[in-house]
């Protein structure tokens, strides 16, 4: 995937990633869960919406530069 050429477009995906994995990684901290599961799910989480973005901003804007009109 080549990337954006917008700054903006290339911040959406960490700020998603990072909101992703503070919002998930948070209430698991609350209980009596170990770490290292609390570790991996943020981690998962992270990489999961970042690639995700990622994926669905390249789909938008092939498909605006595709546009013909």
């Amino acid at each position: 995937m080549s990337e954006p050429q917008s700054p903006v477009l290339r911040l959406i995906p960490y700020l998603a990633a990072i909101t992703a994995a503070v919002f998930i990684t948070l209430p698991r901290l609350g209980g009596d869960g170990d770490l290292l599961i609390n570790l991996v799910f943020g981690a998962v989480a992270y990489f999961a919406a970042y690639y995700i973005v990622k994926l669905i901003i390249h789909v938008i804007v092939t498909r605006i530069d595709d546009d013909p009109s």
